[in-house]
């Protein structure tokens, strides 16, 4: 074997062939990282699907597409007078002690969740306006995208911004109201508390209206009966030309009492006469008196009862009639004492909403929570895969089985 001249003649082929071994290796390694690609994608996919792809839908809704949403809260109490102050004018001097009532604040509850109350807002403050501000988002603002603009879908998204609840042991009520600017908030629960406590003096104006209306009507009865009652009596004194007849039957009993005494007197007389000079003729002047005495006493009872002329029934009649007429004035002062009462009852608020603190503008959004309900939904993603994983590796072992 010759050994060449020049050895690096032999150098190059061989370098040669090491670079064309080397690129064919960059392309088997090319072709390898395909299917460990494809196999990754098809790994992870799943977990792309349904935990990265809803988080990163939260980031961007709950970061920087939700809209910032103030809450003003309000406290109030519906108070009124206790079940002690009824509607007379002796109870309304002793007392009048204030209680709270669950009652009417259960009215007034069930009437800012009402569709009366949502009404009255549209129509004096401006409630479309407050829900469609420019600050909305496309999931808070009405109609929406899904929605028919109709009273049926307000009122449900009136309820979305608006929440009362009543505490049962202070007899608190609280009013939350939510909205896209610091001012709607609190000028939407001005005007809830301002149409509530309109009801509520609706209520009572109504109950006392009421209440004055049959005061009054009794007092109208109760006056005609009186006047017919006094009427019968003047008439039957016209009639029997009497004013009183237990008066003239008082004076006719102490009529019979005198002569019933003159009488005895002249018994006496007589008898003691018939004693000393029986034949005095003063003796039969004294028995003829006594005779004149009796018959005078018969007659005067007989005036006072005995038969249809005499004053007992005229004096049963008259009593009757008497009788009717201070029953029918005893009512007719009863009446006016309850009309006086209701009046006085209806110059004071029976019952009232009492604010315990009134709203205020909100110095900060308190809605939507943006972190929580980013963790929330990326935890609750991951809750599903896994279970949805576990479902499908458990349906592959049985089958495969």
């Amino acid at each position: 074997m010759v050994r060449p001249d020049n050895p690096d003649l032999f150098v190059q082929p061989v370098e040669m062939v090491r670079l064309g071994h080397g690129g064919a290796d960059a392309s088997a390694e090319n072709l390898r990282l395909v299917p460990r690609a494809v196999a990754f994608v098809r790994r992870y996919a799943a977990v792309g699907l349904m935990v990265v792809l809803p988080t990163l839908m939260a980031v961007v809704y709950f970061g920087f597409i939700a809209a910032a949403r103030y809450e003003t809260e309000a406290k109030f109490v519906v108070r009124g007078p206790s079940s002690g102050s009824t509607s007379q004018i002796a109870s309304l001097v002793q007392g009048s002690g204030i209680i709270r009532s669950a009652d009417d604040s259960y009215v007034v509850l069930e009437y800012i969740v009402s569709r009366d109350a949502m009404r009255r807002l549209v129509a004096n403050d401006g409630l479309l306006d407050v829900f469609n501000r420019p600050e909305a988002d496309f999931f808070w603002w009405y109609p929406g995208w899904f929605w028919a603009p109709n009273e049926e879908h307000l009122f449900r998204h009136y309820l979305r911004f608006v929440t009362v609840a009543y505490d049962d042991t202070t007899g608190i009520s609280t009013l939350n109201v939510q909205a896209f600017r610091p001012d709607d908030a609190r000028k939407i629960a001005d005007a809830l508390l301002r149409d509530a406590e309109r009801l509520v003096n609706t209520l009572n104006e109504r109950a006392q209206g009421d209440a004055i209306e049959l005061a009054l009507r009794e007092v109208t009865a109760s006056k005609i009966r009186a006047l017919d009652a006094q009427a019968k009596v003047t008439a039957f004194r016209s009639r029997e030309s009497v004013i009183d007849p237990s008066r003239v039957s008082a004076a006719a009993l102490e009529t019979i009492a005198s002569l019933s005494l003159e009488q005895a007197q002249t018994n006496a007389t007589l008898a003691e006469m018939l004693k000393s000079s029986p034949q005095s003729p003063q003796v039969s002047s004294l028995r003829l008196r006594i005779t004149a005495l009796d018959d005078q006493i018969t007659k005067e009872r007989h005036q006072l009862a005995g038969n249809d002329g005499s004053m007992a029934p005229l004096i049963a009649e008259y009593e009757r009639l008497m009788l009717e007429r201070e029953f029918a004035d005893r009512t007719f002062v009863s009446a006016l004492n309850t009309l006086e009462a209701a009046r006085v009852d209806a110059l004071r608020q029976r019952f009232y909403l009492d604010r315990i603190s009134v709203p205020s503008v909100p110095d900060y959004a308190g809605y939507p929570y943006r972190l929580t309900f980013i963790v929330a939904t990326f935890l609750l993603c991951t809750i599903l895969y896994r279970i949805a994983r576990a479902l499908i590796l458990d349906t592959f072992a049985h089958a495969v089985r």
